[in-house]
């Protein structure tokens, strides 16, 4: 088992002979079979045991098996005692992944504060083929059929190609020490419902599942691999477009391919959106409903009329910008303005949506800067009424959005100059009738947009 340790680890490319490795260990069977290994092969190892106070005493005998195993064999340590409880409580998960969240939390600020390489677990064949299975229950598509990785970024699984019954005769035949987990014989646990209950039916149909889940696996990884990288190039290229920090997808560049729902669902999953929105995004896409918007946990998507928006719920902007003077330049998230101003004779007027020439004495302080409510409206320069040509009528910009085809983010994003509340510049687009330049200007507030 050593050897095939030792190969495993070199196949995958796992880590180093010099590599610092933070060993996360519970005092079971799995992580402390895996810590003799790591020892005798002397990596360099340090222990993390997560105490979760989900047993009473017993948690707490883990954890002092834990220190004195540790101290006996002058292996570094670290545990820490969480409770999982209240954080359950907090969070409404359920105690498994409320225990993982913290578990690899704090592994991974010990790994960052101690200038380790690699977290080890020690997941080994079976804990593959249970989380196979699982993922297969909530459909969770190819990434979910490949199940844990060798190698995830910072976390390694050495012992994936070792089943729990070469383990157990490991231990027994080295004397290794471990500590038994009562709650691994109750079955309220999804995993321990399937190893006790479904697993022992499949190994008699097939005696060699773990062997074949194990190749199983490797085969899934190299077609999501292939599928990834050949969608994400093929769709990439087409109708996916960043901007400002919002993704944009053009839907209808392969809404009526054959696998639409697939092509979407890999677009959509990786911002957090789950298989039942993406029906649901997907109908509101045939039935070209507009406006429609989701939330995952970390995005807001909306469905407009010939593309989706996918914006991060965490990108941050700025809502409301006061100016008491006029400035000489306005940041407001993504925009940069310049202000001067200028003598009417010396102003050279240039046609772009880039600048706004303004009356200035007909600028009023305070300056204000926001996004568009739904009680806006402006006097737009240049659409005069077709009754009265000499005459600009009053407009909701709601109304003006509409005829000008503005997608939802582009409402959303466009910011608007206001002078004493009445609207001077939907910035980037028009200016307000009211602040033109006339006959009797003498002085020109120029406003140039530089990004």
């Amino acid at each position: 088992m050593i050897d095939k340790i030792k190969q495993y680890i070199a196949q995958y490319q796992l880590f180093e002979r010099n590599n610092k490795l933070l060993v996360a260990c519970s005092g079971g069977i799995d992580s402390m079979v895996l810590l003799y290994l790591l020892k005798i092969l002397e990596y360099d190892i340090t222990v993390a045991h997560c105490n979760f106070n989900l047993r009473g005493e017993e948690s707490n005998a883990d954890e002092q098996f834990i220190i004195d195993f540790c101290t006996k064999n002058n292996i570094p340590f670290f545990t820490k005692s969480f409770n999982t409880i209240q954080e359950k409580k907090q969070s409404k998960q359920s105690t498994q992944m409320i225990a993982r969240k913290l578990r690899y939390e704090w592994f991974e600020q010990l790994r960052n504060e101690n200038a380790i390489d690699f977290i080890v677990t020690a997941h080994h064949a079976n804990d593959q083929l249970e989380t196979i299975l699982l993922n297969l229950t909530k459909g969770t598509g190819l990434n979910g059929l490949k199940g844990m990785l060798p190698k995830n970024n910072f976390v390694v699984r050495p012992l994936l190609a070792i089943t729990k019954q070469e383990i157990v005769a490991f231990a027994h035949q080295h004397k290794i020490a471990f500590r038994e987990d009562s709650s691994n014989a109750s079955t309220d646990y999804q995993r321990n419902l399937l190893r006790h209950e479904v697993v022992p039916v499949l190994e008699k149909i097939n005696p060699n599942i773990l062997q074949n889940i194990q190749q199983f696996s490797e085969y899934m990884s190299d077609y999501t691999l292939l599928i990834e990288q050949d969608l994400m190039d093929y769709i990439n290229k087409k109708c996916v477009f960043i901007n400002n920090d919002v993704v944009a997808i053009n839907f209808n560049y392969f809404r009526k391919h054959p696998a639409v729902k697939t092509i979407l669902y890999h677009l959509l999953n990786k911002y957090d959106f789950n298989a039942e929105q993406i029906q649901n995004i997907l109908q509101n896409i045939n039935e070209q409903q507009s406006g429609k918007q989701y939330f995952s946990s970390s995005c807001r998507l909306i469905v407009d009329r010939k593309q989706l928006f996918v914006v991060d719920l965490k990108s941050e902007k700025t809502h409301y910008l006061l100016f008491d003077k006029i400035p000489k330049q306005i940041i407001f998230n993504n925009y940069k303005i310049q202000c001067k101003i200028v003598p009417i004779d010396k102003i050279n007027i240039k046609k772009s949506v880039n600048y706004a020439y303004l009356d200035a004495d007909k600028i009023q302080l305070p300056l204000l800067i926001r996004y568009w409510k739904q009680a806006d409206y402006f006097y737009p320069f240049g659409l005069s009424k077709l009754k009265n040509p000499n005459k600009v009528g009053k407009k909701k910009l709601s109304k003006y959005f509409k005829d000008q085809k503005f997608s939802q983010i582009d409402k959303e994003q466009t910011p608007i100059l206001f002078s004493d509340e009445k609207l001077v510049w939907l910035i980037g687009h028009r200016i307000d009738d009211r602040f033109k330049i006339t006959t009797t200007t003498k002085t020109v507030l120029k406003m140039k947009i530089i990004e």
